[in-house]
């Protein structure tokens, strides 16, 4: 039986909740929320201290989280998250269910996506995901080229394609997740979608009329520069950020004006902020 290195995070709700949402950046094979407590299940030898040290950065100031790393034997993490998911609305016309569960009553105008996790980030129950869906939903995609970064579960690149983009790719640097947004393509009929693993390095492709990003802030403030290549020069080609803090916004705003970004528009819902910003 494999080995695994559990990291396991204790506190109040709201730093845990940011804990949980910022964990996607890791390179973690399972997360379990159990309420008071999150951990992180990482392959033998993967968890460092470097990676201790930066989930220890993402604590909120203020907030009294105590870590605590063990050694655990594989077991069926993925079970246990499923069990807490139930479908969620999205804005006025976005319904996220599972395979497993029934829908939400959905009008005639509501996008019903089936989003199956399998431990990806991405299932519309955090607000940065329900955050950035909301802006997506008000962009024109019809025949639209769409590039989707950190996938997780392929949730935003499933909607641009429901939405009629003419061309979306999905990447992710995390094999579970590809294999996750392949899964869940196919469950929605989205095949047109192009799923990568890689870095946004590794995307040939340009002239996207919408970036999508909704990863840790330092990685979308380290990733401006590219993205701000990869964006067509169309008037309102846009790039939307999420995953970022309130509290952290200026900061986002301020390095992306130093890029060429300006924001048009955003969405906040407790201490998250998603945005959108044009050349």
């Amino acid at each position: 039986m494999s080995t695994y290195s559990a990291l396991t995070c204790r506190g109040n709700r709201d730093a845990l909740e940011t804990l949980a949402a910022l964990g996607e950046s890791l390179p973690i094979t399972g997360i379990l929320d159990e309420g008071d407590c999150i951990t992180y299940y990482f392959d033998d030898g993967v968890l460092t201290p470097a990676i201790i040290e930066s989930i220890s950065s993402w604590i909120p100031r203020g907030s009294d989280v105590q870590i605590e790393t063990t050694s655990v034997e594989e077991q069926n993490w993925n079970a246990e998250f499923e069990k807490s998911l139930e479908p969620v609305r999205v804005g006025p016309d976005l319904v996220i269910t599972q395979s497993w569960n029934s829908a939400l009553a959905a009008g005639p105008n509501d996008l019903v996506i089936t989003i199956d996790p399998k431990m990806s980030f991405g299932t519309g129950h955090h607000e940065s995901t329900r955050l950035i869906a909301t802006l997506l939903r008000r962009l024109e995609l019809s025949s639209r080229r769409v590039l989707d970064i950190g996938t997780g579960t392929g949730l935003l690149a499933i909607v641009a394609a429901k939405m009629g983009a003419g061309y979306v790719e999905a990447i992710d640097n995390n094999e579970w997740a590809v294999e996750n947004t392949h899964e869940n393509v196919l469950l929605n009929g989205a095949n047109d979608v192009i799923v990568r693993l890689g870095e946004l390095a590794d995307v040939v492709a340009t002239d996207f009329d919408v970036i999508l990003a909704n990863i840790h802030r330092n990685v979308i403030m380290e990733l401006l520069p590219r993205m701000y290549e990869k964006l067509s020069t169309r008037p309102d080609a846009s790039l939307l950020t999420s995953g970022v803090l309130i509290e952290d916004y200026d900061s986002l705003v301020e390095a992306a004006a130093n890029i060429g970004f300006k924001p048009i528009e955003d969405e906040r819902e407790n201490e998250w902020i998603a945005t959108r910003f044009v050349r």
